[in-house]
C-alpha cells in the first residue's frame, strides 16, 4: 500500500481555506497533532485519515497519491492580483490549482489525447521587439486572423491549454496559471470578474506562461504589454485610435472585446493620444462610475475541454457519478465540474 503523503494533507487543508487549528477541531485532535501529521513526524491512523478525508471532502486515496506539491510551489505559479490580496487567500488558490492539475492528470490517463499542442516557451530575450513581438509570434503560431481575438478561451483550448472557472471567494485575485513538465498549461480564473477583464487577465497569464519560465522583476509589466498586443494588435488597432472619446471607447469595446480602460491605455501607449487627453478621459470615466462598472456588456466565454473530458468518462466509458468523484479524488466534484455540453476542436479525446 502507498505511504501516507503529508504534502497532500497540506494541499487538501489549504484548498479548503482551513488552518491547522480549525481542522484539528473538526477531527477531534490537537493542533499539535495535525502539525505532526503535516511535518511527517507522525502518520495518522486509517481511522483518522477517514475523518480528515470526510471533513475536507476528498477521498481517502487522495492522501496517498505520489505527488510532490512543494516541488511545484509558488515559483512556477503566476497570478494576477491586487496588492491587498492576502497570503492566506493566495495559499488557498495555489492549493486549488494544484488539486485541479492532479485531477486533470488522472482523468487524462483514461483517454487518448490527440492534441497538436501549440504552447511554446518563447524566450523574451530572443525577441528584439520584446513582449509585443512575442505576442505577434504566438498569434501567428496559433493561426489567429488579424484583428480581435473573438474567443480567447477557445484559442487557448485549441492550443492545448485548460481553462477552469472557479469561485475564488475574493475579488482581489483574478487568475492563476501553471505549466509543469509533462502537463498542459492550466489557467484558473475567477468567475466573478466581467468578461472584458477576464480576457485581458487570461492574455496576461498566457504571456507569463510562454515568456517567463524564470520569474523576473519586470514580468508583470511585460505580461501586460504582451496582453495588449495579443488582444489589440498595433497594426490593426492604431488607425482607429487617432481620436477617442467615451462613446467611441464604448463602441470599440464591443468590437475588440476588451475594457474601455484597456483601449484608453492602449491609445496612450501607442501615442495616438497625449497624456493630457488620457488623463481627461480617465477622469470623465471615473465621474461616470466606469472605472468599476463599465457600460456595454460583453458576451461571456465558457471553457469546454474539462466538460468534454468528463463527458468522455460519463458517456463513452460509462462512469457513474460516484465513480467520477473517485476518479478526481473529491466528494461531490462531479456536479461542480460538469456544466454544459460542447465538444471543442482543440483536443480530441477518445477512451482507451
Amino acid at each position: 500500500m502507498p505511504d501516507f503523503n503529508r504534502e497532500m494533507l497540506v494541499i487538501a487543508r489549504e484548498s479548503r481555506g482551513m488552518t491547522q487549528t480549525q481542522l484539528a477541531g473538526e477531527i477531534g485532535v490537537s493542533q499539535a497533532e495535525v502539525s505532526k501529521y503535516e511535518n511527517g513526524i507522525k502518520v495518522p491512523p486509517a481511522s483518522q485519515v477517514a475523518k480528515i478525508a470526510h471533513r475536507l471532502r476528498y477521498t481517502d486515496s487522495f492522501f496517498f497519491l505520489d505527488e510532490s506539491i512543494r516541488a511545484f510551489g509558488s515559483g512556477c505559479v503566476y497570478h494576477r492580483k491586487r496588492k491587498s490580496a492576502t497570503d492566506t487567500k493566495l495559499a488557498q488558490l495555489l492549493a486549488m490549482i494544484n488539486v485541479k492539475r492532479i485531477q486533470v492528470k488522472n482523468l487524462l490517463k483514461s483517454v487518448d489525447s490527440k492534441t497538436a499542442y501549440s504552447f511554446e516557451s518563447l524566450d523574451i530575450d530572443e525577441f528584439k521587439g520584446g513582449p509585443s513581438e512575442v505576442a505577434r509570434s504566438l498569434r501567428a503560431l496559433w493561426h489567429l486572423p488579424p484583428g480581435p481575438v473573438h474567443n480567447l478561451i477557445r484559442a487557448i483550448e485549441d492550443a492545448g491549454g485548460l481553462v477552469i472557472k472557479c469561485d475564488f471567494g475574493t475579488s482581489k485575485v483574478d487568475a492563476l496559471s501553471q505549466w509543469l513538465p509533462g502537463s498542459c498549461p492550466i489557467f484558473l480564473v475567477n468567475d466573478a470578474i466581467p468578461t472584458d477583464r477576464l480576457r485581458f487577465t487570461l492574455a496576461h497569464e498566457v504571456g507569463h506562461i510562454v515568456m517567463h519560465r524564470i520569474p523576473s522583476e519586470d514580468m508583470e509589466r511585460e505580461a501586460d504589454k504582451f496582453a495588449a498586443e495579443f488582444l489589440m494588435p498595433e497594426k490593426e488597432i492604431r488607425p482607429h485610435l487617432g481620436y477617442v472619446d467615451i462613446p467611441k471607447l464604448a463602441a470599440m469595446k464591443q468590437h475588440w472585446r476588451v475594457a474601455m480602460g484597456a483601449l484608453l491605455y492602449r491609445a496612450a501607449d501607442l501615442k495616438t493620444i497625449d497624456d493630457r487627453r488620457k488623463s481627461y478621459l480617465w477622469f470623465r470615466m471615473g465621474q461616470a462610475g466606469y472605472r468599476t462598472h463599465e457600460p456595454v456588456e460583453i458576451a461571456p466565454e465558457e471553457p469546454t475541454l474539462l466538460k468534454e473530458l468528463l463527458e468522455v468518462h460519463e458517456y463513452s466509458m460509462g462512469y457513474r457519478k460516484e465513480e467520477l468523484d473517485a476518479a478526481v479524488f473529491e466528494e461531490g466534484a462531479f456536479m461542480d465540474l460538469r456544466r454544459g455540453r460542447y465538444r471543442g476542436p482543440g483536443m480530441r479525446l477518445v477512451s482507451k
